[in-house]
């Protein structure tokens, strides 16, 4: 290859330039050679001519490489190429030559390298159609991007003049991006010190008038408006985050969701529901659809806020009727630390607390009221009856019909109120148990099976619902009742000693009870768990049992599972049985040895002539004792059999605290990763799928540039989509980083740059809906764009032979389809938002080699980052770059025919599909 200076003839010209003394190249008709020294190319705005601004470098000039002038123009904003010596050096100038054909071969600085890749990339890949023939048959190549051709006949002068025209234009726009960018920034800058400043002002006003301060938000009446309704739930609110698409989301609620890490529901605003306790909402006009937030004030009222007006009103009917009949309902998510079951409690219990409040007072008046029984039948024995006072007859008579009554009552109300507490509280609890389940991190799901996951989750509801149902209100009931025993041994404390006796041994024999029925539960719930996921496993393969006939097989083998499951249950209902016999034989037993220890207390003596009888302990006396004795063993029979909850807590909780003591995939510390540009880089990386078992990848380094396509090739079981699994963020390397756009991805949240990939995996999911819907997996698209997307995959010809077109329904896991269409269906799915990412796990091998080619065609079309896997190796052939993987490790890398030419395990591979 010749150097410039060689190729290009004329006169000399030679100059010399200082050092750091700017030359403007201004002369599009004439080049310079430099010949000793090095020069330093910089590009200026001009406005008018006078440069404005910081100088963008662009590359350096090193001796015997050339220098070609750039237009500017003298009005207006402009940009202006300079150089700039380094030191003092030398150069040769010259009329450029009036044709190129004899510039073929000649070396061009590589320094340019970084210009055409960084500064100009974008610019290239969106005006590729403004490329200029400058070489007759030779190429100017700019890496990964573009190459170049121009016929003999082409002027150079003119060629390069509109050339660099070009170039100008390109660094115009990289101005005007960097420009807004920095403006960008500014913004967001100015717009978190006024949000510091509203929450200061916020807090000040909050001090006076609390929900006055609501009005002081920011980023938009929905954002304020989301905001209001979370804080009445308890949720913290961000807007969304840099990486979403606002073009591509159907509801901005859900990037607000996302962003703040709650869940939503759409609910139905029918009848007078304003009229009940439906919790915070939010709802928008009917009208012009503005967001509003509509916030429970006191029992069955409703209060409007509007953050576009700024205002409070009380909801009334005919406001409500100019409401959207759809609104959403807010739900809160555990915290992402670990949590034990009293975190579960109170987690349940906020917001409830009124609730709660009325289900504990209700529960001690209706044990005060319960002590009033036992009073007033003492008096009315001792003393009402035997002095005939009639009428206290009627008034006592009336009291415990009163007690009777307002007992009655206050167990309605006890019952409605725990109905209702313990319904809200399952809400809150199982949607955030539901919530953490799926924000958990893919390996957690190897170590269970679906079953046993289901009554994971159900034992945490479990827990919540004897925590708050039973346990507190048992609690302070046993204590009032326990007041009884006051009254007892005011009546006597002889048989108070008796009483107590009775309930020790009650007591003694429950917890008995209770700890060996713990015992059979532990592996009773493991078993239950197991049995269910085996069940659940059965009904999935029924076709396949079918297939092979082995539905005699898998019945025997359910019924040996369901023959232990069956034993241990049995044991523990022996158990429950055993208690029940013991309770109706205390229940006999307990009142004879209470009269029996009476009758040696009650010793009648007869008094001087007729008088009464004479006793220690009195009939009426006696009859009050027995009744405070029958409450106060109650409440001590209630708090024993307490305990075998209890026992029952400590073994669900010991099945429920793998999900909730897993940490969730994405915390709070995470970043969002904001817009991919495509480049991916996986850094020495180290993985194995147990602890003690053997490396899966092995310091494995792979890269992919943005707009780079790259394969990964190698026999099964070599770590391929391993690979894959890394990149998605499904498992965590044990060595090495794993970089998006030069971000470590275990800082980053990587549901965020899941959103941002287009991805086939070989296992991939289609769901039970229409092919439109499947497409555009719940994202904002038009016809057009899934009609394209289809076209892309090869598919728009099946779609338009269906009955429906892209409104036809397919089954669950697509068995409707062939499978050739579902992999064109999920292939359409990853490029319809065209994502700056793909990645494709064998997403071809079961296309024909035609419909393999127009998908090939497609993405050979897309300016985006690919990383294929394949098995079939013709699919790569354009492959920037081919990776070979054995047993973890790059043992290969190159493109396609140099991989061919060398010997090696990709040379083999192909050789065996040739054969």
């Amino acid at each position: 290859m010749a150097p410039m200076a060689e190729v290009i003839s004329f006169d000399p010209d030679e100059k010399t330039l200082k050092g750091n003394a700017p030359v403007p190249l201004a002369r599009p008709d004439r080049v310079a050679v430099l010949r000793s020294g090095s020069v330093a190319v910089f590009a200026l705005v001009t406005i008018n001519g006078v440069p404005q601004g910081e100088r963008r470098f662009l590359f350096d000039v090193s001796p015997g490489e050339a220098l070609f002038g750039v237009p500017s123009r003298p009005e207006g904003r402009s940009h202006q190429v300079i150089a700039v010596p380094y030191e003092e050096c030398r150069l040769v100038a010259g009329p450029l030559p009036e044709r190129c054909s004899g510039l073929e071969g000649v070396r061009v600085n590589e320094a340019t390298d970084n210009l055409t890749e960084e500064a100009l990339a974008a610019w290239l890949q969106q005006w590729s159609d403004r490329w200029v023939a400058v070489f007759e048959h030779a190429k100017i190549s700019l890496p990964g991007i573009a190459a170049i051709e121009v016929p003999d006949s082409a002027p150079l002068v003119d060629r390069l003049w509109q050339f660099h025209l070009n170039v100008l234009a390109g660094l115009h726009q990289l101005h005007e991006q960097e420009t807004q960018a920095t403006a960008q920034r500014f913004y967001e800058r100015q717009r978190l010190n006024q949000q510091v400043s509203d929450r200061a002002l916020g807090d000040l006003t909050a001090v006076f008038n609390p929900r006055q301060a609501e009005f002081l938000h920011e980023g938009g009446p929905l954002l304020a408006a989301v905001g209001a309704v979370a804080r009445a739930k308890g949720i913290s609110v961000s807007p969304p985050a840099r990486s979403e698409d606002p073009e591509r989301i159907k509801n901005p609620l859900d990037a607000i969701a996302r962003s703040s890490r709650f869940r939503t529901r759409r609910v139905i605003l029918t009848g007078k529901w304003w009229t009940a306790d439906c919790g915070p909402l939010l709802a928008y006009a009917a009208d012009d659809n503005r967001p509003l937030a509509l916030l429970p004030k006191g029992t069955g009222q409703y209060e409007i806020f509007d953050p576009t007006l700024e205002q409070r009103r009380p909801l009334t009917g005919a406001l409500a009727r100019q409401l959207s009949p759809v609104g959403h309902m807010f739900y809160r998510a555990f915290p992402d630390q670990a949590m034990n079951s009293i975190d579960i409690f109170r987690f349940a219990m906020r917001g409830r607390e009124r609730d709660l409040f009325s289900v504990l007072s209700i529960g001690i008046l209706s044990s005060l009221v319960g002590m009033i029984t036992p009073l007033v039948t003492g008096i009315l024995i001792t003393d009402v009856i035997p002095d005939a006072q009639r009428n206290l007859v009627w008034e006592f008579a009336l009291c415990l019909l009163a007690a009777s009554f307002g007992n009655t009552l206050f167990g309605i109300a006890q019952s409605v109120a725990s109905g209702r507490l313990q319904t809200l509280a399952d809400l809150e609890t199982q949607s955030a148990v539901w919530d953490r389940l799926l924000k958990l991190r893919v390996s957690f799901f190897r170590n269970y099976t679906i079953g046993d996951l289901q009554g994971r989750v159900s034992a945490i509801s479990q827990i919540r619902r004897i925590l708050s149902g039973t346990v507190l209100q048992t609690i302070f009931s046993s204590f009032f009742s326990a007041l009884n025993l006051g009254l007892m041994i005011v009546y006597s404390p002889s048989l108070s000693l008796v009483a107590l006796g009775i309930t020790a041994v009650i007591i003694v024999v429950t917890n008995a009870s209770s700890f060996y029925t713990r015992q059979q539960m532990r592996p009773l719930q493991k078993m239950q768990g197991e049995l269910n996921g085996l069940i659940v496993q059965l009904i999935g393969g029924v076709s396949k049992l079918r297939i092979a006939g082995a539905e005699q097989r898998a019945f025997a083998f359910w019924a040996s599972q369901f023959r232990q499951q069956l034993k241990l249950s049995l044991s523990t209902e022996a158990i429950e049985d055993g208690m029940t016999l013991f309770n109706t034989f205390l229940s006999t037993v307990s009142p004879a040895l209470l009269f029996a220890s009476a009758s040696l207390l009650i010793t009648p003596a007869q008094a001087a002539g007729t008088g009464p009888l004479q006793s220690s302990l009195s009939i009426g006396t006696f009859l009050a004792f027995n009744s405070a004795f029958g409450t106060f063993l109650g409440g001590a029979t209630s708090l024993s059999n307490l305990l075998i909850q209890i026992m029952e807590i400590s073994v669900l909780w010991e099945r429920a605290r793998p999900i909730i003591e897993e940490p969730p995939e994405v915390d709070q510390d995470k970043t969002d990763p904001g817009r991919l540009l495509g480049g991916v880089k996986l850094d020495r990386v180290s993985f194995r799928y147990q602890t003690d078992g053997p490396l899966t990848l092995d310091k494995i380094s792979i890269e992919a540039k943005p707009g780079e396509f790259i394969a990964l090739v190698g026999p099964s079981g070599s770590g391929k989509s391993t690979t894959v699994r890394l990149l998605l963020g499904f498992e965590q390397p044990e060595e090495g980083a794993i970089f998006y756009d030069g971000q470590d991805l275990s800082g980053l949240d990587v549901t965020a740059i899941r959103r941002q990939l287009g991805v086939v995996l070989q296992n991939g999911r289609i769901n039970s809906d229409s092919i439109f819907e499947n497409i555009s997996g719940g994202a904002l698209i038009t016809m057009d764009e899934a009609w394209e997307a289809a076209k892309m995959a090869g598919f728009a010809d099946d779609i338009d032979h269906m009955p429906m077109g892209m409104h036809t329904v397919i089954s669950e896991g697509g068995t409707n389809l062939s499978g050739g269409q579902r992999q064109r269906l999920l292939i359409a799915r990853a490029l319809v938002l065209q994502p700056k990412i793909l990645i494709f796990d064998e997403a071809t091998s079961a296309l024909d080699n035609r419909t393999q080619a127009i998908v090939s065609e497609s993405l050979d079309r897309l300016r985006v980052t690919r990383i294929v896997i394949a098995h079939r190796l013709s699919t790569i052939r354009n492959a920037d770059r081919i990776y070979v993987i054995s047993a973890g490790q790059v043992i290969q890398q190159g493109n396609f025919e140099t991989l061919m030419q060398e010997a090696g395990l990709f040379a083999d591979l192909m050789n065996r599909q040739i054969m």
